[in-house]
């Protein structure tokens, strides 16, 4: 394949997954009112407790696996079909370990996690599932296949809400949470093997010795890595299950649906992204990728000051009055998802130079910041402290990395400069709209008055940059 075609391959998939995760994600994300509805904020505290602990489990049995896969297409070359279905090997053998711990010490397990014994294996099979769905996706973005990762994700999200919503309504209507968690998981393990199926019909599965001492060198630590990015991202809800109430819980994970919206949008971009640098950084095209990356980060402060601005009306949307007490929590969440997106613009240096080392300092010593603060401040004041403790967290996490990329690349991905206007400026909209929470015209006007200007700016550059290309 030519750079150029190269080039428009990356361009279209980028759209592709963004368009297509936002369509899909979006289905996930217009059934939040549903299931708020369906279910008491105690049920969804026990269903977000689950969703917690597969992330962890996720990472644990998935061994980071999935990650190895880019870096493997440069190291084995010609043989990446191999390599990906020789490593999902590991998987199963990781899910056969987990059903086995889960039976031995179900009794123990079950009172420390405060799920039924059902759970456990439920836990497993999902994050098995996960782990699976996660190396299949790394595997065809190699070849831009968006079409590919939309199948899976579509598949994944609509069964399971039709899955939960029978369950829901007819065997489980007294276990709302059990019948929710039984219809993610059943859906995710049913998906896997379709996708296994689909990977091992490229190339067999077998034992490789040199796979997979490469996979478990290069991916064993990002283990600590990924672990410390559950604890920024979800162990915040264990700890205010356990420290306040599976109510609280609950309202806090309806409300931080908010910032799922731009999370939503960031994975799919990343996904994209991540590819194209590795071709676009490998060929030393700097100017490049900092012009690009600089577009991106003006892209999602508009995102984020929209939704900062919008966040108290949307939290009625997705729960209703019973849910209002979460408004203040969804502003810093949404400074978290963009903190996120400063991670992932710089963090693939990182990965091209198998610096996993580095990642997993980094994002350790954020998710020790997360679970310090969170002990301390929910205790203090309750659920909504977690929102702006995680905010510092990840604002570590994003500054730790961003000064890690640095030092491996020898420049700034992201001009230092930028990063600081934009930053500046999130945090006095996110000031602002906190202060006047209760007035939707000066929220609303104030928003326009910012967004407007930047996106006339982007766009500009946008149609500038093009007609100098022809």
């Amino acid at each position: 394949m030519s750079k150029e075609k190269e080039s428009r391959s990356a361009v279209s998939a980028g759209i592709g997954y963004t368009i297509g995760n936002i369509l899909i994600k979006g289905i996930n994300f217009l059934s939040v009112p549903l299931f708020s509805r369906i279910m008491t904020p105690d049920e969804l505290g026990v269903y977000s407790a689950f969703v917690a602990y597969d992330s962890i489990l996720f990472v644990i049995l998935s061994l980071a696996i999935h990650s190895s896969v880019k870096n493997a297409k440069y190291t084995f070359s010609g043989e990446v079909d191999e390599y990906t279905s020789s490593v999902s090997l590991i998987l199963w053998m990781n899910m056969a370990i987990g059903l086995i711990v889960a039976t031995l010490f179900s009794g123990p397990l079950s009172s420390l996690l405060g799920l039924p014994v059902v759970c456990l294996y439920l836990l497993v099979f999902m994050s098995f599932g996960s782990s699976v769905l996660n190396l299949y996706n790394c595997r065809i973005s190699l070849d831009y296949n968006y079409k590919g990762y939309l199948f899976a994700a579509f598949a994944n999200t609509v069964g399971n809400l039709l899955v939960s919503l029978v369950l829901i309504h007819t065997i489980f209507q007294n276990q709302k949470d059990l019948g929710r968690i039984i219809g993610v998981s059943v859906t995710m393990l049913l998906l896997a093997l379709v996708l296994l199926g689909t990977l091992y019909h490229r190339a067999k599965p077998k034992f490789e010795r040199r796979f997979w001492e490469y996979a478990v060198r290069y991916s064993l630590p990002l283990v600590p890595h990924g672990l410390s990015q559950v604890l920024l991202g979800q162990f915040d809800r264990i700890m205010i299950r356990s420290m306040v109430s599976d109510a609280a819980a609950g309202i806090y994970s309806v409300v931080a649906n908010i910032s799922l919206i731009l999370t939503i949008i960031i994975d799919s971009v990343s996904t994209a992204w991540t590819t194209w640098f590795y071709e676009a950084y490998a060929e030393k095209k700097i100017a490049e990728i900092q012009k690009r990356a600089v577009q991106l980060t003006i892209f999602f402060a508009i995102l984020a000051i929209g939704l900062m601005a919008l966040s108290p009306e949307l939290v009625w949307i997705l729960g209703g009055t019973q849910y209002e007490s979460g408004k203040y929590i969804a502003i810093p969440l949404v400074l978290s998802a963009f903190a996120v997106f400063i991670y992932n613009v710089v963090v693939p240096v990182e990965y091209f130079h198998e610096k996993t080392m580095y990642i997993m300092i980094g994002t350790a010593a954020a998710g020790v910041v997360d679970i310090v603060l969170n002990y301390i401040f929910i205790m203090k004041y309750g659920f909504i402290a977690a929102a702006y403790t995680t905010l510092v967290a990840y604002i570590c996490y994003a500054v730790l990395h961003f000064i890690i990329a640095r030092k491996l690349s020898g420049i700034s991905i992201l001009p230092f400069k930028v990063v600081c206007f934009i930053v500046v400026l999130l945090l006095c909209m996110a000031a602002l709209n906190l202060v006047f929470i209760s007035s939707i015209i000066i929220r609303y006007l104030a928003c326009a008055v910012v967004v407007i200007p930047m996106g006339l700016l982007l766009l500009k550059r946008l149609f500038k940059e093009k007609n100098q290309n022809g």
